[in-house]
């Protein structure tokens, strides 16, 4: 196989490879756990509205807060939990997306030489095949990385107690 469609099937390959990291969205780990907080609050303030009333309506009241305080409380906390565990994912994935960006960077500057006809030797022909097959590599390590990590955090998650 020729040198430069060599390096054209490895930059597709590489693309494909690329397009597996996506790209995170960093403001949705915090949304749901800020939510139940103010809810928690909300709870609290009619607690605090409810030390007016007198009967069964007090009573029934407080019953009512003590038990969604307590299991709001809860929710909150592992929302809060969760929270942590999206923002380590999103900034995996990010960090995953900026190396396999590289990775093309370095196929982008073989084929850029091609295009120079720098490659007229066999030794910078063999150079490039070994830039290729190192990139190649990383990117490999990169998935499998970024593999193990998902299916970490696919644990923790059906690890949390809701």
């Amino acid at each position: 196989m020729p040198l430069p469609d060599l390096v054209r099937n490895v930059g597709d390959v590489l693309s494909r490879a690329d397009s597996l990291f996506g790209t995170a969205d960093p403001s949705a780990a915090a949304a749901a756990a800020d939510q139940l907080a103010d809810a928690t609050d909300a709870i609290r303030s009619g607690q605090q509205q409810a030390a007016d009333m007198t009967g069964d309506a007090r009573g029934g009241y407080t019953d009512f807060a003590k038990g969604s305080h307590a299991a709001l409380d809860h929710l909150s906390g592992v929302e809060s939990d969760l929270g942590h565990r999206l923002q380590d994912a999103a900034d995996a994935v990010t960090a995953a997306k900026s190396a396999s960006q590289s990775t093309l960077d370095v196929v982008s500057s073989a084929s850029d030489a091609l295009d120079h006809h720098v490659t007229d030797t066999p030794a910078a022909e063999l150079a490039i095949i070994r830039a290729l097959h190192h990139q190649v590599g990383h990117e490999l390590a990169l998935i499998r990385t970024h593999q193990a990590m998902a299916e970490q955090l696919s644990a923790q998650l059906r690890g949390l107690g809701y």
